[in-house]
């Protein structure tokens, strides 16, 4: 069952007597958790009969305690369970003795007059534990895993078109970039936007360029991408711009190491014909900077990325060490290669 056909039931007031929230997708989550408090706490006295427990902190035990007491003044008893990390493999550094068995015991035979929802924000849980295999038994599953960049579009676009607006194919290829692909991030400078176009409805490119930030990590791809084009002096005009905004050479200096570092494993994993899904599964970042990383590693070629990796590393020693002064550091950097075309 999809997230909005779950979600419907839940408006209709078909509630199961336990979720199971799994994905990293935090804003799905959230609009389900929204929906189901809509539901269920409708006065103050509902707020009675709504606990939520980190996993991190609390003990299985007072959770299931909690699910077997009685609504006050309602129908229905809300407990959520947050980063329930028993239900995968990871191993916790300070890990509380949680008795599963309590917990299958009640997942056997759930109060009616509760609703208990496990928030799971991984990939997957161990299947092979015995209280997942009772969790996904009874759970009703809530897919709520990280949106493919295609899906995020197609979201966002019908979401803007269902409010009445509308948006340039410009202003919704650099607003989806300013926010990373991140549907959390989108969805909340979106109200922002609509709030400000609320007269026109038409959201255009200045639009965005004024509303949403340019975060350090965005003006540092912008910079990467004046020195592949061989413009150094736009790449010295956003430095100094930077400077200007209270920002740091050490800092600069050491975001620039990682999108670096990012750009030579793409560059040599492209090399050994990797595609980018595989890419994802042994460096472990999102699949949108992902994607940016390999438009980007386009315009160098192996050795170069080294050698600037390497310039790179040396300058971060050199700026510690005050071996040498840092602005003139970091500029004769960007002129060395920003200048190679």
């Amino acid at each position: 069952m999809s997230l909005q056909e779950t979600i419907k039931k839940v408006n209709s007031g078909q509630l199961a007597s336990v979720y199971l929230v799994l994905g990293t997708e935090q804003f799905l989550a959230d609009r389900f958790k929204q929906a189901l408090q809509k539901q269920i706490i409708l006065t103050e006295d509902d707020e009675l009969n709504s606990a939520s427990f980190d996993m991190a902190e609390s003990l299985l035990g007072a959770v299931i305690d909690e699910a077997n007491t009685i609504p006050f003044f309602g129908d229905k008893r809300l407990v959520a369970i947050e980063n329930p990390y028993f239900l995968t493999g990871e191993k916790k550094k300070i890990a509380l003795e949680h008795n599963t068995d309590e917990l299958i015991a009640y997942l056997e035979e759930p109060s009616d007059s509760t609703v208990l929802v496990f928030y799971a924000p991984y990939e997957k849980l161990d299947e092979r534990k015995k209280v997942v295999k009772q969790l996904k038994k009874v759970a009703t599953l809530v897919d709520v895993k990280e949106m493919q960049e295609n899906d995020v579009r197609k979201y966002v676009q019908q979401y803007i078109h269902n409010e009445g607006y509308e948006i340039t194919p410009e202003a919704f290829d650099l607003f989806v970039h300013l926010t990373d692909m991140d549907l959390s991030k989108i969805m909340s400078e979106l109200n922002k936007v609509m709030l400000y176009s609320s007269d026109t409805k038409k959201i255009t490119k200045p639009m965005i360029a004024d509303l949403v930030p340019k975060t350090l990590e965005h003006n540092i791809f912008d910079m990467v991408n004046y020195v592949t084009k061989g413009q150094a002096e736009d790449a010295l005009s956003l430095y100094r711009d930077l400077l200007l905004q209270g920002e740091e050479t050490i800092k600069i200096n050491a975001i620039l190491i990682g999108q670096f570092r990012l750009l030579l494993q793409v560059k040599i994993m492209q090399g050994a014909g990797y595609q980018q899904s595989n890419m994802q599964d042994v460096i472990k970042v999102h699949p949108y900077r992902l994607k940016m990383a390999q438009q980007q590693a386009r315009g160098f070629d192996e050795v170069t990325l080294k050698a600037m990796f390497q310039d790179l590393v040396e300058n971060d020693y050199r700026i510690k060490t005050g071996a040498l002064e840092k602005d003139l550091l970091f500029e004769l950097f960007l002129l060395k290669h920003g200048n190679r075309k």
